[in-house]
């Protein structure tokens, strides 16, 4: 039965979706999102949490992060998945690099 595989999967089109439903978001929506809390999900009978990482850019734009953790079923630890990328104030998006993203893991 190989349902880690699946599972993580799954998580990962959860938190491209949630990435890919920011995105529509305006960026004066996305400035007010910068205190939102983690919301919990359970993913095939395992636990998982996906938060919503808003912080503000230098150049005034804004870096929007989906990070998600889902629990390991046989063992300790988590797997991670993450979609991001930056909103500036004339509404336009930028995709976050490699290296951005590393900040996050």
């Amino acid at each position: 039965m190989r349902t880690f595989p699946r599972a993580l999967a799954k998580f990962r089109r959860i938190v491209d979706e949630r990435g890919r439903r920011l995105r529509q978001k305006t960026f004066a929506e996305l400035k007010q999102l910068a205190n939102e809390s983690s919301e919990r999900v359970t993913v095939e009978s395992r636990s998982a949490t996906i938060e919503t990482i808003v912080l503000p850019l230098a150049s005034g734009g804004l870096q929007v992060v989906a990070r998600g953790f889902l629990e390991h079923r046989l063992m300790p630890g988590k797997s991670v998945a993450m979609d991001g990328f930056c909103k500036h104030p004339d509404e336009t998006i930028t995709p976050m690099t490699d290296r951005e993203f590393r900040d996050f893991g």
